[in-house]
């Protein structure tokens, strides 16, 4: 509902945002859109830029997206009304499936970014990727630090 949503500051509603699992939408240079399951990710400050840092294992395919497709990426919390996406999502794979069908998920064309956001969620975020990292030896992950350009609240979450 794009007509059910405003524009934020990026640090509103911060614990919203990390109170609840969240879907990661990437996309691939030919258009192909994927969107995983996020538990790891926070909000914060990098070079005194708003960013969100998400962590990816090099074995996912939203992994291959974030570093051969766009780089861009948008991060979703989900609503109660799609929030049963998380688990559809985190269990199926982009490369062989439509997981925004599986999950019955709608899109909203990013005013940002080439990458959309997901219908229906208490908060979106658009991201441009302006850092990567190595988690180091506490997890197999890979670091991507996405620079918010522009955040999302529902009204419903308004208060």
């Amino acid at each position: 509902m794009s007509e059910n949503r405003v524009e934020i500051n990026p640090y509103d509603y911060m614990n919203h945002f990390m109170k609840r699992a969240a879907l990661l939408v990437s996309m691939g240079k030919d258009g192909k859109l994927n969107v995983m399951a996020l538990l790891w990710k926070t909000i914060g400050e990098l070079w005194m830029i708003p960013v969100i840092t998400v962590a990816v294992s090099p074995s996912r395919y939203t992994f291959e997206l974030l570093t051969k497709g766009v780089k861009e990426f948008t991060v979703n919390i989900p609503s109660d009304r799609n929030e049963h996406a998380i688990d559809t999502c985190g269990t199926l794979s982009g490369r062989n499936t439509d997981k925004f069908k599986e999950a019955g998920l709608e899109v909203i064309e990013g005013k940002r970014t080439s990458v959309p956001t997901i219908k229906d969620s208490d908060l979106a975020y658009e991201c441009q990727i302006v850092h990567e990292a190595d988690s180091g030896s506490m997890a197999s992950h890979h670091l991507f630090f996405g620079k918010i350009l522009t955040a999302y609240a529902s009204k419903e979450i308004i208060n």
